[in-house]
């Protein structure tokens, strides 16, 4: 996979130019502004594969969360200041 970093005025003026470089050979753009990478240019497949990785690494967290019991935030902020307010004493 070939990574190129290109200058936004370059993608305005070659944009179906990257677009069938993206679609036929893979390749993905980081585009920058004034030297900030502000977006970055990838074929609808290499997408789909990372919004459905992302889908999954989700389905397991939320399978791991179901499995916890449930205590509410407040509880849960208490216990951490708790947490940290003995360590902190610890290493005083």
């Amino acid at each position: 996979m070939t990574v190129e970093t290109i200058p936004a005025v370059k993608a305005r003026t070659h944009f179906g130019e990257i677009m069938k470089k993206s679609y036929k050979k893979g390749f993905r753009f980081v585009v920058e502004k004034s030297g900030i990478p502000m977006v970055v240019i990838l074929n609808a497949q290499d997408y789909n594969r990372i919004v459905e990785a992302r889908e999954e690494r989700f389905k397991i967290l939320d399978c791991v969360r179901s499995k916890l019991p449930n205590f509410s935030e407040d509880m849960v902020l208490r216990d951490v200041s708790r947490a940290v307010t003995a360590v902190r004493k610890r290493h005083a």
